[in-house]
């Protein structure tokens, strides 16, 4: 069955809590040898509809499971991890129907939360290192927009509030840019995502919306080319670029309501023979008995 155009993909839940598992598994391959670091997550989503003819919704995202494996990261590091991202364990999103940020709820108490983790934290994590992460805390916090923007990225539960809410026609291409600072340490890349109503397929119950991406511009390759220098990782300059192997999502969504059940999200990035990266990212909803 071919969808019937043009689709509106709101967000349109019923009221009620949804449960996911979040995970992300990451391949780093550096002169031939690989590292891999996994994160799982599982989650809950409370959802609520506050005013029905402004379309505005109630996200409540929090994680109530963490297991994160890095041979590199020692077990204070990881801990120290986990103790800032329960701070977002408050943050209450307010979005209309496509999902589109309206405001960050109670930003207020997000800060004083903040204050207490950091001064808390500082006794135990001291240093250059952690003393710029508690300043970079205590300002990122100070703005709204960064919060929601930092929620609203693939790498968080963007999959779940996903900008690829909209109304399509046949004939239109819907793009986003979405930058990434974990391709390779010290750097940022934008990536273009595009997706195509014609990649569309649903039946009765389903609806699958797929997309590419690519690199827009070598604005930031410097950036890359001077992190190779410094790990002392060979290329050639002049066959050697930032480039993606393969950059592909697709989102699984409940035909009716439009409800996430399934996000994946498959990157592989490269510089030259000596440098390869791998992300995947993966959200599914889950019953509570597989909690």
């Amino acid at each position: 069955m071919e969808p019937v155009f043009p689709i509106n993909v709101k967000l349109n839940l019923v009221e009620g809590k949804k449960f996911y598992r979040y995970t992300y598994n990451e391949y780093t391959t550096i002169n031939g040898e690989t590292h891999r670091s996994e994160l799982n997550k599982n989650f809950h989503i409370t959802l609520r509809l506050l005013e029905e003819d402004e379309e505005r919704f109630k996200y409540r995202i929090e994680i109530f499971d963490r297991v994160h494996r890095d041979k590199e990261l020692s077990l204070s590091e990881k801990d120290f991890l986990n103790r800032i991202a329960e701070i977002n364990d408050d943050v209450v999103l307010i979005t209309d129907g496509y999902g589109r940020l309206k405001h960050v709820q109670g930003l207020p108490i997000l800060q004083d939360r903040v204050k207490k983790t950091v001064e808390k934290l500082s006794r135990s994590y001291v240093g250059k290192k952690a003393e710029d992460f508690y300043m970079f805390l205590k300002d990122f916090y100070q703005k709204e927009h960064l919060v929601g923007k930092d929620f609203l990225r693939n790498n968080h539960f963007g999959m779940i509030l996903h900008a690829f809410y909209g109304r399509y026609e046949k004939e239109n291409q819907v793009k986003h840019r979405v930058r990434y600072r974990n391709f390779m340490v010290n750097t940022i890349i934008d990536i273009d995502e595009r997706v195509e109503p014609e990649a569309m397929r649903c039946d009765d119950e389903l609806l699958l919306i797929q997309y590419t991406g690519s690199i827009p511009s070598d604005k930031n390759w410097e950036m890359f080319y001077g992190e190779m220098k410094r790990k002392e990782i060979t290329y050639n300059n002049e066959t050697d670029f930032p480039k993606l192997d393969k950059y592909k999502g697709q989102i699984l969504l409940d035909f009716k309501t439009k409800e996430v059940l399934e996000h994946k999200l498959t990157i592989e990035f490269s510089l030259g023979d000596n440098y390869q990266k791998k992300i995947i990212y993966h959200v599914k909803e889950i019953s509570h008995e597989e909690l």
